[in-house]
């Protein structure tokens, strides 16, 4: 859903799924900058492009009528289609640095976000009353989403959707998504539930102010004050409804919290942090127990969780339930979950983490990270191949390699863990 200003999370997430692209920060004061060197024009590649394009734009309409889609509503709505270059160049853009998720959690919690929550929780208390009682979902979930994704309808977005997905599909990395998201507007369309020109948003193609994508807007959508008009880029209710239904649908259990942060027992196998499910009352029969001290309540025994360990066994630890598996369907990182759950629980008055990050680590460069990865595929341990993306396999390989060299096997690399690796010193 999302956007375009990313914050690129920790590379513990896949796929963003519900929204486009990572939560959008509060507007920043314009800085004036020199002009960057103009450099001549061709002209006759332009051309060329645009010939390309059209050609394709021919191709995808003939594609969209083969489906059942009306003649004169895709020739209306691709038929003036123009490439979009913010979304090539963006979509292209391979960043060498991450952020650390401690760093991205404190870009979360700023000062304007809490107060600008607050604010909204209050102005639309009746709202969020009715919302919970249909969906179930929390208001300070879907507060913490709002401002996340959109500072609370701040920063929606300027792009031409049907440009940008239009671009996205025609060229790129991700045609198969843009193809896929640009049918979805269509469907959108058909449904007479938006208007043409509401269709503004992110160049990665997200919208309004929760950022659905086209396919999620089109199946999750909600007419929450029955006006015949699907608003997420004014209407509030819309909007929050919408993103309360998508995670009810994808299974937000009401009873449930998101994660506990927990203390390990000594000599704890740090491997079963690998996504391994076990009940409460498993976790708390291997010694894990909440930070605090206290029992955990006896219908929090039957709850299934899985031990998460972000900046390995010295940072924060957390078990973590179904509703964090669900906010990550709505953005595939954890880095994403996390930062929602934090903000959430400061709006209610909590703290969720009191444990230290290890802030002297140094964030890992995706280099750093293709070289991590061929120098254990190297050394035998598989990660799934080499593209500077830290997930599930490389994790398993870096366990596996902790564990032969007697180390704690929680998965988590830094520079100093990387050297090791690299030179076997």
């Amino acid at each position: 859903m999302l956007k375009y200003v990313t914050l690129i999370a920790l590379a513990f997430g896949a796929p963003i799924n519900a929204c486009a692209a990572t939560p959008q920060p509060f507007p920043t004061p314009y800085l004036k900058t020199q002009k960057p060197e103009t450099k001549p024009v061709d002209m006759s590649a332009q051309q060329t492009q645009a010939q390309i394009f059209a050609a394709w734009k021919q191709g995808f309409m003939a594609r969209a009528l083969a489906k059942g889609y009306d003649a004169a509503l895709v020739k209306a709505t691709i038929g003036p289609a123009k490439i979009n270059p913010k979304a090539i160049q963006s979509n292209e853009q391979q960043p060498e640095f991450t952020r650390p998720i401690w760093s991205y959690v404190d870009g979360v919690m700023s000062e304007a976000r809490l107060s600008g929550g607050r604010d909204k929780l209050a102005k639309h208390a009746d709202l969020f009353t009715g919302i919970e009682a249909r969906y179930g979902v929390g208001r300070t979930i879907l507060t913490s989403i709002w401002g996340l994704e959109s500072a609370y309808g701040k920063i929606l977005g300027h792009d031409n959707m049907i440009d940008s997905l239009a671009t996205l599909a025609f060229q790129g990395r991700r045609q198969k998504f843009g193809e896929q998201q640009l049918f979805g507007l269509l469907d959108i369309l058909s449904q007479g539930v938006v208007r043409k020109e509401q269709l503004i948003g992110s160049w990665a193609g997200a919208m309004g102010m929760t950022q659905f994508i086209p396919t999620t807007f089109r199946d999750y959508a909600v007419d929450y004050d029955n006006n015949g008009n699907k608003d997420l880029w004014t209407d509030v209710g819309d909007a929050l409804a919408s993103t309360a239904y998508y995670l009810s649908r994808f299974g937000w259990r009401g009873t449930e919290p998101v994660l506990a942060e927990v203390l390990l027992p000594d000599g704890f196998n740090y491997g079963l942090s690998d996504g391994t499910k076990r009940t409460i009352s498993g976790w708390s029969a291997m010694g894990v127990r909440p930070v605090g001290g206290q029992n955990w309540s006896r219908d929090a025994l039957f709850w299934e969780a899985k031990l998460l360990m972000p900046a390995g066994v010295n940072g924060p630890i957390f078990l973590t339930f179904k509703n964090f598996d669900v906010i990550k369907k709505y953005n595939n990182s954890t880095s994403y979950a996390l930062g929602i759950t934090v903000l959430a629980e400061s709006l209610q008055g909590k703290k969720t983490i009191t444990r230290d990050w290890p802030r002297r680590d140094k964030p890992l460069t995706r280099s750093h990270k293709k070289a991590l990865q061929q120098a254990l595929t190297n050394q035998g341990y598989s990660t799934g191949g080499i593209d500077g993306m830290i997930g599930p396999n490389s994790r398993r390989a870096v366990r596996a390699w902790q564990r032969a060299n007697k180390l704690p096997a929680d998965g988590y690399v830094n520079q100093a863990l990387l050297r090791r690796i690299l030179t076997g010193k």
